[in-house]
């Protein structure tokens, strides 16, 4: 079983290489509350983009990916060392190509790879993921970089409150289109569904990310944000 998509076959990673000196391979885990244990707290789960794209297709994608996951809670040793071989074989394709090898580990789950040690053994590659832990924000390694995921759920906003007392960036799902320029939670939103690469340098910004999912788009949840917030928005950090 291969770990990593080195393709660029999910759409946002095709998007967010285009153009530049990367090339992005990622791993595409099913969630669960182990491996995005912000989950409960942001109450995303039910709403995931797990069931959105290819998944929604092809059972086959969902079925891949809670092997992996099996894959990882059962023996995480056997699947980091499949992980590592796999990273330095992408890092000697991209070498040959005349790329850098980047990495998003974590795009379906929230993982902090840098607890096990995996950014530290490739220095010369990038890394980047979203996360709802506010707590690793500040704390990864220079190569690694994180954006904090906003909810608007209840037991969630100590969370939020944490991820604003720092300069990184905030994504926040919007329903209908991105409302760019304008503000929310005191910060400005810029267009977050271009380019992934861009996001991570969006200090001080929301980066705003367009609803996807056909099921998503027909329900409400918290961790999305109503045209209607906006307006209320400019006090939070105060």
């Amino acid at each position: 079983m291969k770990l990593l998509n080195t393709g660029g076959t999910n759409t946002k990673i095709l998007k967010s290489q285009k153009g530049t000196e990367f090339k992005i391979a990622s791993l595409s885990l099913y969630p669960d509350d182990l491996i995005c244990t912000g989950a409960k707290l942001a109450d995303c789960m039910r709403l995931c983009l797990k069931d959105s794209g290819f998944a929604q297709i092809f059972e086959s994608v969902n079925n891949a990916r809670k092997a992996k996951t099996d894959f990882w809670h059962y023996d995480k040793d056997a699947f980091k060392a499949q992980l590592i071989k796999e990273m330095k074989a992408f890092i000697i394709k991209c070498k040959k190509e005349g790329f850098k090898a980047c990495f998003r580990l974590n795009t379906i789950s929230d993982i902090p790879w840098h607890k096990h040690g995996i950014p530290q053994q490739f220095e010369e590659s990038y890394l980047y993921d979203y996360t709802k832990v506010a707590s690793r924000l500040g704390k990864t390694p220079a190569n690694y970089d994180l954006i904090f995921s906003y909810s608007g759920a209840e037991k969630y906003q100590n969370q939020v409150k944490q991820a604003l007392k720092t300069d990184y960036p905030i994504s926040a799902v919007f329903r209908g289109n991105v409302p760019i320029g304008k503000y929310f939670l005191g910060r400005e939103i810029i267009d977050g569904d271009s380019s992934d690469l861009n996001n991570t340098q969006a200090y001080n910004k929301i980066v705003g990310l367009k609803l996807k999912g056909n099921k998503a788009k027909k329900e409400k949840g918290l961790f999305i944000v109503e045209p209607w917030q906006l307006d209320q928005s400019l006090n939070y950090a105060a």
